[in-house]
């Protein structure tokens, strides 16, 4: 009789315990009985019942769950002015909150990933940055919270305790520039340009965010008033939109030089010290990232980037007077569609003043030179190089003392201290403006035309 009632005794105890979630090392507790019981996570067992949660963390899983200490509630009460009986009333709130701290696998210390985006079960996204030994957890509004202690297991998955509660983010691109004085410009180019709405969309999207510093710079780079620039739609347009990126791209994400798609259609690269040059091989410095949003990220830049113009070679010729002569010479040798296609090609341009003394040279009236289309289509060819070749190339090139091969097929050399060119024929021309880059290409601008070999 007595060893019977022993043996009831321990297979009631066995019940029990099990009952209550727990059943001894060999069986932990699910996630939720996991903090049940542990006076640190009080008021979240409380709120996992009260948002009806309960059932959906007790199933298979698995589970990861960062729980909020008391003390992270009690901060949170104060930071949203609220008593915790009206947070636990909000059912709505209460259960974003709450699956905003969930991840749907099993995920130890070890497995934390750190920089890229963590998608928690109410869909948001967080991340977690290092702070020496320990992991912090950036939320959707940017606030951080710190991993106090790692790995409790559970039987359908791993609870970390966290020292802040967690917010999913909500503000979008625009919504967030609009909170931030740094960006009180570009939100103004925003609405000037008509972005507000696309920029406000489900996303996700990635922007490089000029301050207003960077657009004062940028004011001060192209002789413009802010009054004009805003004005200016087209080049408003194609600027702001070569900022953006489809998708969600934290720093974690981007691949230092590999050319970067952006929605206006051109490229830029990123290197490993988060320096991005830009379609026209200027640099800008990524002084802020991961800033994240409800429909995407920003990262915060110090200068506006820059895309190629969306005029060509021709195009870019025509609108300059000081190419004139260059321009009537290349309508008279055939030349437009060759030098309006892709490309890239780099044009080293005479001036009209140039054309001038070549003339005189030559003593040939301009009529007579544009009708020797042999003779013109030599030198014009001549003063085009296959790829864009900005400034650097050419210092580079005189450095190394490498000449450049011509379309026509001659070479001519290139000297510094003046930036020079000497021609097949040992004539010298000065290299007098360099790098106006173009749709299709770049243009250096020449004082003097310079003459292939003669035949």
């Amino acid at each position: 009789m007595i060893h019977t009632l022993k043996r009831w005794l321990a297979v009631a105890s066995v019940g029990f315990l099990a009952a209550c979630g727990g059943g001894g090392s060999d069986q932990p507790a699910d996630v939720v009985g996991t903090i049940n019981g542990k006076p640190e996570f009080g008021i979240l067992a409380e709120a996992i019942n009260a948002s009806g949660l309960r059932t959906a963390l007790n199933a298979n899983g698995p589970f990861t769950l960062f729980a909020p200490t008391d003390a992270a509630f009690a901060a949170l009460l104060t930071e949203l002015g609220i008593t915790k009986d009206q947070l636990l009333a909000d059912t709505a709130l209460l259960t974003t909150v709450l699956t905003y701290h969930v991840l749907p696998a099993k995920v130890e210390r070890a497995q934390v990933p750190v920089g890229p985006a963590i998608t928690t079960l109410q869909g948001g996204i967080f991340k977690v940055v290092t702070s020496g030994s320990a992991l912090r957890i950036n939320d959707g509004r940017n606030r951080l919270a710190t991993i106090t202690a790692t790995d409790m297991q559970a039987s359908n998955g791993v609870v970390h305790t966290i020292d802040r509660v967690l917010l999913p983010a909500n503000r979008n691109i625009v919504q967030t520039a609009q909170a931030l004085p740094q960006f009180s410009i570009l939100v103004e180019a925003v609405v000037a340009a008509n972005l507000q709405g696309a920029l406000s969309a489900s996303g996700p999207l990635t922007v490089f965010a000029p301050t207003n510093d960077a657009f004062a710079a940028l004011l001060t780079e192209l002789g413009l008033t802010k009054q004009q620039l805003l004005a200016n739609v087209p080049l408003l347009t194609r600027v702001l939109t070569y900022h953006v990126l489809n998708g969600r791209a934290l720093q974690a994400n981007i691949v230092p030089g590999q050319a970067i798609t952006t929605l206006q259609g051109g490229t830029f690269t990123v290197d490993a010290s988060l320096r991005i040059t830009d379609a026209r091989a200027r640099t800008s410095q990524i002084a802020t990232t991961d800033v994240l949003t409800s429909n995407g990220v920003i990262h915060a830049i110090n200068r506006v980037l820059l895309p190629l113009p969306a005029e060509n070679i021709v195009q870019t010729a025509l609108a300059a007077p000081q190419f004139s002569i260059l321009v009537e010479a290349v309508q008279a040798a055939g030349l437009v569609n060759a030098l309006s296609a892709p490309g890239p090609l780099t044009v080293f341009a005479p001036t009209n003043d140039a054309f001038a003394l070549l003339l005189a040279e030559l003593g040939l009236t301009k009529p007579q030179l544009l009708a020797n289309v042999p003779l013109l289509t030599q030198v014009l060819t001549y003063h085009v190089v296959s790829g864009r070749q900005l400034s650097g190339e050419v210092l580079a090139r005189a450095a190394s003392n490498q000449p450049f091969t011509s379309l026509q097929g001659g070479t001519f050399g290139i000297a510094t201290s003046p930036l020079r060119i000497t021609d097949a024929r040992g004539r010298s021309a000065g290299i007098a403006g360099v790098d106006s880059f173009t749709s299709n290409g770049v243009i250096h601008t020449l004082d003097r035309v310079i003459l292939p070999p003669a035949n």
